[in-house]
């Protein structure tokens, strides 16, 4: 009984990255006022774990950009990605999940 409750809590525990898989969404981040503020939100989000940028659209008229990024949902979130920028005062946030990978 004990080897087969080792058994389960090992399938769990090594099933748990079989379930992880890469992820799409596109965060908006808005404020960027200077010609350097997009390449210092850019790479808050490269710095979260996973994420990379897979397209970047910056609107100067409206100070803001909008980044499709991948990023393995085992590690992180779409809320915690758009988060990110926040540190260096640019707020973000989630538009939508894209699809594709």
């Amino acid at each position: 009984m004990r080897s087969l409750a080792l058994s389960v809590a090992a399938l769990v525990f090594a099933g748990g990255t079989a379930w992880a898989a890469e992820q799409r969404a596109r965060i908006e981040v808005s404020e960027l006022f200077c010609p350097s503020c997009p390449y210092i939100a850019a790479s808050a989000l490269r710095a979260v774990d996973s994420v990379d940028i897979v397209e970047a659209d910056y609107d100067v008229a409206a100070q803001q950009a909008v980044f499709l990024v991948s990023y393995d949902d085992a590690v992180t979130t779409p809320e915690e990605i758009a988060g990110a920028p926040m540190q260096y005062g640019y707020p973000g946030r989630v538009l939508d999940m894209a699809s594709g990978s």
